[in-house]
Parts: C-alpha cells; sequence; structure tokens
C-alpha cells in the first residue's frame, strides 16, 4: 500500500516535465490494482535473454531497464519478502551510481496477550505443524489452520496431511482458478480475498471456520492487521514466519520520507 500511496504523492506533486514516475509490478496477479502513473509489469529476468542463473539474469535485466530508460532515481518499495528484487535492486543501484533507497513497512510488534510461534521460513513453519503442533494440541477433534501467507509456496504445506487449511489469497492457484483436479490437495477450503479486513470479519472468519491457528508472514501495515488481533482476542496462536534479513541500510518506513529524499537527489 506504501508504493501505491508514493506513486500517488509523486504524481499529485510534479508535472511529467518534473518527474517521470514508473512503477514496476511483478505480475504476479493477474489484475492488479494500478498505481498512479506509468506502469511497468513483469519480472526483469526476460529482458535479459542471454544463460544463466534466473537471479543474475533478473539483475542483469533490471540493469539494462534501467539503463534504456534513463532512469535517474531508484526506490524499491516492494513487498518486505520479495528477496530478489531486494538484493538486487541495491547492487544495481551501486555499480550504475544511481541514488537508491528502500521503503518498507515496519514489521507488527507481538503484544503481551499474543501467542506468537515465531520461526525463520515456510519450511520451517511446516516443521512445527508436523510435529509441535501436533503434539500441543494432540487433544483437538481437528486442527484447522487458517493460512495466509500468499500464493508462493503454499503448496508445501500439503506435506502436513492431519491439518486442514482454511487459505486466503488475492488470487486461486492456477489449479484451482482452472477447475483442474490433479491437485493432491484435499484438506483445503480456499478464499479468495484482497485486503483491508476489518476486525468484525476477521473475528468472524475465525470462529466460522473454528480456526485452531493462524500461520502468516510479518507483513506489517495495517490492511491485514486486524486478523492479528483477532486471533489475540479469541486465543488463538499465530504462527509467525519472519522477514528475511536485509541490509537495513538506506531504507525508511514512511512514505514522506521518500519524497523528502527524492527532492534532495532530483535531478533538475
Amino acid at each position: 500500500m506504501e508504493a501505491y500511496k508514493l506513486a500517488e504523492c509523486l504524481v499529485e506533486q510534479y508535472s511529467p516535465e518534473q518527474l517521470t514516475v514508473i512503477s514496476s509490478l511483478a505480475g504476479v496477479t493477474a489484475n492488479p490494482k494500478l498505481p498512479a502513473g506509468e506502469v511497468r509489469i513483469g519480472g526483469f529476468t526476460d529482458t535479459y535473454s542471454t544463460g544463466g542463473k534466473p537471479g543474475r539474469n533478473s539483475k542483469l535485466g533490471l540493469q539494462k531497464y534501467l539503463l534504456q530508460e534513463k532512469i535517474s532515481l531508484l526506490v524499491n518499495a516492494t513487498h518486505p519478502y520479495a528477496t530478489q528484487i531486494s538484493e538486487n535492486a541495491p547492487a544495481v543501484a551501486t555499480e550504475l551510481g544511481l541514488p537508491y533507497f528502500r521503503l518498507t513497512r515496519p514489521p507488527w510488534v507481538k503484544h503481551s496477550h499474543d501467542q506468537w510461534i515465531e520461526v525463520p521460513d515456510l519450511s520451517a513453519a511446516i516443521a512445527y505443524l508436523n510435529s509441535g503442533f501436533l503434539k500441543t494440541n494432540s487433544g483437538l477433534s481437528k486442527q484447522i489452520i487458517f493460512l495466509t501467507t500468499g500464493n508462493r509456496g503454499i503448496e508445501l504445506f500439503q506435506q502436513c496431511r492431519k491439518c486442514y487449511f482454511v487459505v486466503r489469497t488475492v488470487e486461486l492457484p492456477e489449479s484451482v482458478e482452472s477447475g483442474s483436479s490433479n491437485s493432491a490437495w484435499e484438506n483445503v477450503t480456499y478464499l479468495k480475498a484482497r485486503g483491508p479486513f476489518s476486525l468484525e470479519n476477521e473475528i468472524s472468519l475465525l470462529q466460522q471456520h473454528g480456526i485452531n491457528l493462524l500461520i502468516t508472514k510479518n507483513s506489517g501495515g495495517d490492511s491485514t492487521y486486524a486478523k492479528i488481533v483477532a486471533a489475540r482476542k479469541l486465543k488463538i496462536p499465530v504462527l509467525m514466519v519472519a522477514r528475511p534479513e536485509m541490509n537495513s541500510a538506506d531504507q525508511c518506513w514512511k512514505v514522506n520520507q521518500v519524497m523528502d529524499w527524492i527532492v534532495q537527489n532530483k535531478s533538475e
């Protein structure tokens, strides 16, 4: 949401002659919300057609794009868990001598009444489900889990055969959307929805489905925080997947800080 707000503020403050604002979307969702200004959709791997590793290709593709478009300022305002672009962007900016800044959300902070089980990644979350969670909750008639980690990596949870999942994503997985019967995941209900979500909605959803555990990433921000509050009020534990470690230099949490940075670095 911060990226959309930043694009909106920039388009309002500057004319196209003063500053061309281009937002690059990864293209993960088929019908994304479009930000103000010009929009580019898709990864950078395909912009560099030679062979090699995808990560290297996406870095070279980003470099090629920045040079072709004569980009003079680079702001990384992507999701906290978008590791590839967050590694490539500062590296390419350094190589090209471009001013670079990172806009991200502050992570959620655990409150005294929260029951968080913090794990480093999705693999650790699955390991916990297959061991600690099942042992701790062996008296439950059914382990029903609300999974809100996004589409990427959700297929890994098919390994947890003793759990039932309620999965909420912005867009349904392709196999579900197309009606394919090839999916081996039977213990699942899919919900297609886009935030922000109200506290009343989240409490109702957790109660309606009889949720025993919430699994989420520590994305931060207000749009989806209501589920954390709902879990707190209903005394439901939260399996919290930590953020990837990133260099904290040259980053901020507020749009107005980026606006000030752009004023300082914009070429006249």
